[in-house]
């Protein structure tokens, strides 16, 4: 698959950032700006989202192939991977699918672990089952206005942050209608993937300890708890665990001075 992605600096660092569940590259457009002195930062929208192509499967593996051949598409040799919530999960599995092409690893506000078991496991997010269903429940090409689909899913997504964040999903075909960029009803069939835990694996190398993995949490976010760690150290030994204080799940967005100021730390 053909990932689209945006592309910003000079650095001799390749830097690969995957957005999570919902997003696309261009939430990261601003943090890739307070990197690209030092970094050649690549922001790619994974499948079913953004400009990127869709498809009816969607899991982590398939997820993680699509950043091999979205590198190799690049004449990347290696990179930084660095990925947010379910782009945390795409990381991880990238890392111990294909070691060698991972420089240093970098999960943002994600474990590996299983989700789903938690009914509202974050407010930000409530559930993701309600979102998807109200998400579905709209045919943008129905509506004139941006606002006028915030106020039709108000009911279902009641989260004034999360909701302002959904309809940046929002397009504009050649016909002046609205459409929705996500391919909803692909992330609907397979929600229960996208919730699972990165267990399932085969390694092609054992990740090498000497790599910086280093896994970023907001404080205030309840995705990663201290109990976690010990798994993610069963895949990754070396990894290192980091704290946004007054940030919640999209820390770079809470504290993003904080976030970039810690990214560097690890990075340089």
């Amino acid at each position: 698959m053909k990932l689209f992605f945006r592309e910003l600096g000079q650095g001799n660092n390749n830097l690969i950032i995957i957005h999570g569940l919902y997003g696309s590259s261009d939430n990261w457009l601003s943090i890739a700006h307070l990197l690209e002195d030092k970094f050649r930062v690549f922001m790619v929208d994974q499948r079913n989202h953004g400009q990127s192509p869709h498809s009816n499967e969607m899991d982590y593996s398939l997820m993680a192939d699509d950043i091999k051949e979205f590198m190799q598409q690049q004449k990347l040799t290696k990179a930084i991977i660095m990925g947010h919530s379910m782009g945390g999960k795409t990381a991880m599995l990238f890392a111990l699918k294909y070691p060698l092409l991972v420089d240093k690893l970098v999960v943002l506000d994600i474990a590996p672990k299983h989700y789903s078991i938690h009914n509202n496991f974050a407010k930000i997010t409530g559930d993701h089952r309600t979102i998807i269903d109200a998400l579905l429940s709209i045919n943008p090409s129905d509506h004139s206005s941006r606002n006028e689909i915030g106020q039709a899913l108000k009911q279902g997504v009641p989260n004034n942050m999360v909701l302002s964040f959904l309809l940046k999903n929002i397009g504009r075909d050649s016909n002046k209608k609205l459409f929705w960029k996500l391919n909803i009803q692909a992330i609907s069939d397979n929600l229960d993937k996208i919730m699972d835990g990165v267990t399932e694996f085969d390694a092609a190398e054992e990740f090498p300890e000497v790599n910086t993995v280093v896994v970023i949490r907001g404080t205030k976010s309840p995705y990663v708890q201290d109990e976690d760690i010990q798994q993610v150290r069963k895949y990754f030994p070396s990894a290192q665990l980091a704290d946004i204080p007054d940030a919640g799940h999209w820390l770079h967005a809470d504290q993003p001075e904080l976030f970039i100021k810690t990214l560097r730390y690890f990075l340089t």
